[in-house]
């Protein structure tokens, strides 16, 4: 699901999405319902327990900066030291005839069957599971998690009866913009100059061109 932006980035996040297909992304829909419809139901969740902060499945129960994979339960690590350094010879190395020196470690182990819920109940991200040689056993996949793919906020294809305007952008002049449910019909304006005539109706002095729109992402604002 898409990223909601409020607006403000700070100078120490600028250009952390350049490797990610979404630095130069930019996203235009109007649309105009009868009645209100949650916030929920527009980013395309089940239903209204998505809007209770308390619960698990609130957007903001991400874990903590400071946490990584050793933070999912089914994830260790166990020093092994060199024989020297243990009781009883227990160790890495040989205890009789020729050492070779050796050197202590930290064993990593990986339960693949384990759930690797992150520590302290911290839901997000949802991660795929991590097999024994730390790779992830399937593709990430959000849809139903963070909300469906086809959730009304970007949905040109929306289908609901309360929807009265869905403006199409996805055009190379403001002159073809159109609405999709077909109620109404778009007139594109901007600033213009008027004047009074002489039986004192207001003319338009402005000569209206139509703008283009951008669709080449790698060309618009975001």
């Amino acid at each position: 699901m898409a990223t909601i932006h409020k607006g403000m980035i700070h100078n120490n996040l600028k250009n952390s999405l350049k490797d990610s297909g979404m630095n130069n992304y930019d996203l235009a829909t109007t649309k105009l319902y009868k009645g209100v419809v949650p916030m929920w139901e527009q980013l395309g969740f089940s239903n209204s327990s998505y809007d209770i902060p308390s619960e698990d499945i609130y957007w903001k129960n991400y874990i903590p900066s400071d946490f990584d994979y050793f933070n999912l339960s089914g994830i260790s690590t166990e020093d092994v030291l060199v024989d020297d350094e243990v009781e009883e010879g227990v160790g890495v190395g040989v205890t009789k005839g020729s050492k070779t020196k050796r050197t202590p470690y930290t064993k990593i182990t990986v339960d693949a069957t384990d759930s690797q819920q992150w520590d302290d109940g911290y839901l997000y991200p949802m991660l795929p599971t991590i097999d024994e040689f730390g790779a992830f056993t399937e593709e990430v996949n959000t849809e139903g998690v963070y909300g469906r793919e086809d959730a009304p906020i970007t949905n040109l294809e929306d289908s609901n009866d309360n929807l009265i305007l869905n403006v199409d952008f996805n055009k190379n002049n403001t002159d073809r913009l159109e609405d999709l449910t077909t109620k109404n019909k778009i007139t594109y304006f901007k600033d213009f100059e008027i004047s009074v005539e002489k039986d004192l109706r207001i003319k338009n002095n402005t000569l209206f061109f139509a703008d283009p729109l951008e669709k080449n992402k790698e060309e618009q604002a975001f």
